[in-house]
């Protein structure tokens, strides 16, 4: 009997944590981005008919007074789109999120 309590305390201890990270992949799932070097190389820009990603990265920059420091290229139901991670002047990161149509 003891030995079929450790067992199912292990199953147990095993199995609860396989359920939480089930329960979080289908948020991940509806987002999918790729490095700035990965959609190039899978020629994304020209495929989708994307912004030019400078260009982006230029607005961005200019509007923000920051430098981009991150470029991800993500879709999501609504449709691709650019995720920037910019750091400002005094230091502080924001991310944006741009439409990349």
């Amino acid at each position: 009997m003891r030995g079929r309590n450790i067992i199912c305390g292990a199953l147990l201890a095993l199995g609860i944590p396989l359920l939480l990270v089930g329960s979080v992949e289908p948020v991940h799932a509806q987002r999918q981005c790729v490095t700035f070097g990965q959609a190039r190389k899978l020629g994304l820009f020209a495929r989708f008919n994307l912004r030019p990603a400078a260009m982006v990265k230029n607005n961005v920059e200019a509007r923000t007074g920051g430098k981009v420091v991150s470029f991800l290229v993500c879709r999501s139901g609504s449709g691709p789109f650019y995720q920037l991670t910019v750091v400002r002047p005094n230091g502080s990161v924001n991310n944006i999120t741009v439409p990349a149509n």
